[in-house]
C-alpha cells in the first residue's frame, strides 16, 4: 500500500509539471538602456557601456577616465579618486566637496602620467 501511494504521487507530480512546463516559450534578457548607445547625459540618464542607466542623486563632479578608487576623508570635505585602467593613471582631488564650488586637482595634470609612480595607486586610497 505504501509503495502504490508514492507511485500515484510520482504520476500526479509528473502530470503536474508536464502540463504547467510550456517549451514554446523563449527567455531574452536585455540591458535596461535596450538599444541605446552610451552617452553621459549630466541633466538626466546616462546609458554606461554595460547597457544600465545611471542617474545619480545630488551634485556630479566630472574626474578623469575610470575612477574605480573612491575615498572621503573622515570629515567628509575632501574626496580622492584613483583613475586607472588606461592612460592618464592619475589620481583627482576634489575639496571642499559640500560647497557650490569645490577645487577640482588632478594629479599629475594634463593626458601623461609619470611612468610607475600613479601605476602603483591603483584602487588603494586613504586620507588621514
Amino acid at each position: 500500500m505504501k509503495h502504490l501511494s508514492f507511485t500515484i504521487s510520482i504520476i500526479l507530480l509528473m502530470l503536474y509539471f508536464s502540463g504547467n512546463c510550456q517549451q514554446d516559450k523563449i527567455w531574452i534578457a536585455n540591458a535596461p538602456a535596450g538599444s541605446r548607445y552610451c552617452k553621459i547625459d549630466k541633466t538626466g540618464k546616462t546609458v554606461i557601456p554595460n547597457g544600465r542607466l545611471v542617474e545619480p542623486e545630488g551634485v556630479s563632479y566630472q574626474v578623469a577616465p575610470h575612477p574605480f578608487g573612491l575615498t572621503l576623508s573622515p570629515d567628509d570635505k575632501i574626496a580622492v579618486t584613483a583613475n586607472s585602467g588606461t592612460n592618464p593613471l592619475s589620481i583627482t582631488i576634489i575639496r571642499d566637496i559640500n560647497s557650490k564650488n569645490p577645487k577640482i586637482i588632478q594629479v599629475p595634470p594634463g593626458g601623461h602620467s609619470d611612468r610607475g609612480v600613479i601605476e602603483s595607486v591603483f584602487m588603494g586610497l586613504a586620507i588621514s
